[in-house]
């Protein structure tokens, strides 16, 4: 802030500008919006456009009415952190639209809803159209999907789902699937429809059924239920084409609380062993077991009880699925894949209703070596109630902690396994839940963090999402929180930042707050609670380089034609700086204090500073004012002035002195 002195012989308001341009780099996190949903619930459907060219759009919502017409549904198209358009579609009314003028950029399209009391699923379609013909529909923009309910212990069996198939050769095509019976058969089989843009092409569509199909887009739609008790289940879906062309699909469909499995790659056709373990930490499981596929084939199954599994296996992309059932208490598992070398491994954590849960990660391969685990409470918002740790790898629990420590273990070569037994913060608590932060780091001189993860711990019904953020640089970055309301408003909204176990800042409710960050990785953590009937709502959120900001100040505001003035100046978040303005031009350092300059003329100074996060800049005006005869100065001047100009007017009288007692 450019500063105005009252003393001395007064001194004039001061010419202040300044300019604040964009980023000179890529944000590490953009603005953009994030749905936040319940572990197990469905997540609204989500949808990514773009738009090329400027245009007015007009976005339609349609209930299709199958299985029963929807109790209601909503739509929210947002871009960057915010909703440009939303409507919201309620019975007897069958569709909703919703206008975007003058669209151009990047756009992710929400619908939320519920379905039909008697049911736990409906259907929609999506129309995005320009508005002279709101018919045409984008097909890019458009599609078809489900709704379903919203709270996780109304049905966590069914589940769905939505797949774009692309026809290229016109032909009969044959709809083939098969429940796969893991870990048991399912409840109710599955049942597919086929749409091609809003136009049912087939209903129930049965095993074996074949379809003529031109040449297009289509999208698949299925739902199937899983056991009640196992509240799990497998199907393979295959849609085989005319001779000659590639099947339309061909994979397994996860049912219920089945893991999605995820695919990796086997460099060669090789033999390959299947493995779980279960590691008794914190108890017991009742059951544990894993199904390796090759798209929708099955090539072997495998159970902790059982041993090592060697099946055969094709080289290309396999996919693993697992199930356990916990005992009385929570447990952990693992599954493993080696062939030559190892594959794949997997681990995860389950706990029967009503008991603190465990958790079980999978660190990336480690280089034989020395390591050290960590796991910390955060106590964000509150701390938990206990917390227990393990190290484990190939099957064996290395070391163990009842308490939250740190564990020094030597790896072999390849993933480790870090299990941990929390439970939430003690009745009582202001929020009902708690964080803990785990990671694995190298010994040594430079010890590197190479694994590091954030996890909540819930009585709260809270909900929870989590991401890695990883910096390139280091600068200080502003992190932005924001609570979008749709389809309502959150209860609660909490953001924070950590890196191992330390807290970088943290939000509650929104808003935005700055950090220091240098190279490498760091945890974001979201947490909130949703308003009353929702498993989940909508935020944006945005961490960005800082901008900078400069100050520029004159020790005068007038001075006499050919005086010296000083500048003094400072910035923030800056690298680099430019001057302009008289003799005073050029690079200058990012900060600077009481820099001599000669007053010529009338002159407004700029000191213009440059940084990763954007452009700032500063000015300062001086008015000259003619030089009085004699050699007196003129206009106003502070004290810092006149000490100046003192001592200019005895250097020359000492000059004037010598000059005439030599002449003498």
């Amino acid at each position: 802030m450019i500063q105005t002195h009252a003393k001395g012989l007064g001194a004039l308001a001061l010419c202040v500008g300044a300019f604040f341009g964009i980023a000179h780099a890529a944000d590490p996190l953009p603005a953009s919006t994030q749905i936040i949903a319940l572990s197990g619930a469905a997540p609204p459907t989500q949808e990514s456009f773009s738009i090329a060219a400027a245009q007015d759009l007009i976005v339609t919502l349609t209930d299709l009415g199958v299985p029963k017409t929807l109790t209601s549904a909503g739509i929210a198209v947002t871009q960057g952190a915010a909703i440009v358009a939303s409507a919201q579609l309620a019975a007897p009314a069958t569709s909703a639209t919703a206008a975007i003028p003058g669209a151009v950029g990047n756009y992710t399209l929400y619908v939320f809803g519920v379905p039909d009391s008697a049911f736990s699923v409906g259907t929609f379609s999506v129309c995005v159209a320009p508005k002279a013909a709101p018919s045409n529909c984008i097909q890019s923009a458009s599609l078809n999907g489900f709704i379903t309910v919203q709270a996780t212990a109304a049905d966590p069996t069914v589940s769905t789902l939505s797949q774009t198939l692309t026809v290229t050769a016109a032909g009969t095509y044959t709809f083939t699937f098969s429940d796969l019976k893991f870990p048991v058969a399912l409840a109710t089989p599955p049942t597919l429809a086929l749409f091609q843009g809003s136009q049912s092409v087939a209903l129930g569509i049965t095993p074996g059924q074949q379809i003529a199909l031109n040449s297009g887009t289509y999208q698949l739609l299925a739902i199937a239920q899983a056991d009640p008790t196992a509240k799990a289940g497998l199907y393979s879906a295959t849609i085989s084409g005319p001779a000659g062309t590639a099947a339309l699909l061909d994979t397994i469909v996860p049912v219920g609380t089945t893991p999605v499995g995820a695919p990796f790659n086997n460099p060669s056709a090789e033999n390959v062993v299947v493995k779980v373990t279960d590691y008794a930490f914190p108890g017991t499981l009742t059951s544990a077991s894993a199904l390796l596929t090759s798209g929708g084939t099955v090539l072997g199954t495998a159970t902790a009880g059982g041993g090592p599994v060697t099946v055969a296996a094709p080289a290309g992309g396999l996919y693993l699925w697992t199930y356990a059932s916990p005992g009385a208490t929570a447990g952990t598992y693992s599954a493993d894949v080696a062939g030559a070398t190892d594959l794949y491994t997997t681990a995860q954590g389950v706990a029967p209703a009503g008991t603190p849960p465990a958790f079980a990660y999978v660190t990336p391969p480690l280089p034989a070596g020395a390591y050290q685990a960590t796991a910390g409470d955060l106590q964000f918002p509150s701390p938990l109630g206990a917390l227990s740790f393990a190290v484990a790898q190939g099957g064996i629990i290395l070391k163990q902690s009842s308490t939250a420590a740190t564990l020094d273990f030597t790896a072999a070569a390849g993933n480790a396994v870090l299990l941990l037994s929390a439970q939430a913060p003690a009745a009582g608590s202001a929020t009902g839940y708690g964080l803990f932060d785990v990671n694995v780091q190298s010994t040594g001189a430079s010890p590197q963090l190479v694994f590091d993860r954030t996890q909540s711990v819930s009585t709260a019904g809270a909900l929870f999402d989590s991401q890695t953020l990883n910096l390139g640089v280091g600068a200080n970055f502003d992190t932005t929180l924001m609570d979008l309301k749709f389809p309502a408003a959150f209860d609660n909204l909490a953001l924070v930042i950590s890196r191992g176990t330390v807290i970088q800042g943290k939000i509650f409710g929104g808003g935005t707050f700055s950090f220091s960050g240098s190279p490498g990785p760091y945890q974001l953590t979201f947490v909130a609670t949703p308003s009353a009937a929702q498993s989940y709502g909508l935020y944006a959120t945005s961490i960005v380089f800082s901008a900078p900001t400069v100050t520029l100040t004159s020790n005068v505001s007038s001075a006499s034609t050919g005086a010296p003035i000083q500048l003094s100046w400072s910035s923030t978040n800056a690298t680099s700086c430019t001057s302009s303005g008289g003799s005073w031009t050029g690079p200058q350092a990012t900060s600077g204090s009481n820099v001599a300059v000669v007053l010529s003329a009338t002159t407004t100074y700029t000191i213009t500073c440059t940084g990763t996060g954007g452009t700032a800049m500063q000015s300062v005006s001086v008015t000259a004012t003619p030089a009085q005869p004699g050699g007196g100065g003129g206009g106003s001047m502070d004290p810092a002035g006149l000490c100046v100009g003192f001592g200019l007017w005895a250097a020359r009288m000492w000059r004037e002195r010598r000059r005439r007692t030599f002449i003498q």
